[in-house]
């Protein structure tokens, strides 16, 4: 097994915190000499919209609605990125973060496991909202169920309100 760590994934839902999660990692990466992917996954709406609208709407104008999404969330994660340079005068990330992916789907973890392994990723980044392992195994939390399926070391970004914060 090699130690060395080249290719980060960072895999963010964009909700509250994931600023945070988004900065550690590009943080991390620069640190390492490593480079970034960052990967979102939104939920999967083809099937739904297809048996709620499926009369009304035309099959064209529904494939263009759920492109324009994907690429929606794709403009969303290049923002955060350039607010976080912005706010660093003098960072170039350009040699730092090597892709943006957006991907439809329902089960995170998965989406998240087959980014990693098609990138060779050494290490994904991902936020915890601080449930216990409790709490997660009842509510299946994206990132216990990541970690319980992975073979990928994952980084685990607190996210959220902190006790006595």
């Amino acid at each position: 097994m090699n130690d060395e760590i080249k290719t980060l994934l960072c895999a963010t839902d964009l909700g509250a915190g994931s600023d945070e999660v988004l900065a550690r990692a590009i943080g991390l990466a620069r640190q390492l000499g490593a480079t970034l992917r960052v990967l979102t996954v939104i939920g999967e709406e083809r099937e739904t919209s297809l048996v709620e609208v499926d009369s009304h709407v035309p099959q064209d104008a529904l494939d263009r609605y759920h492109d324009d999404r994907v690429q929606r969330a794709k403009a969303q994660v290049e923002a955060r990125i350039a607010a976080h340079a912005a706010g660093r005068p003098g960072l170039d990330l350009a040699g730092t973060v090597s892709g943006i992916v957006v991907h439809e789907g329902d089960d995170v973890a998965e989406r998240v496991l087959a980014e990693a392994e098609t990138q060779q990723s050494d290490l994904i980044v991902v936020g915890s909202r601080g449930q216990g392992v409790l709490e997660g195994l009842l509510f299946d939390s994206a990132a216990h169920d990541l970690i319980r399926r992975t073979r990928v070391a994952v980084l685990l970004v607190p996210i959220g309100e902190r006790d006595g914060a």
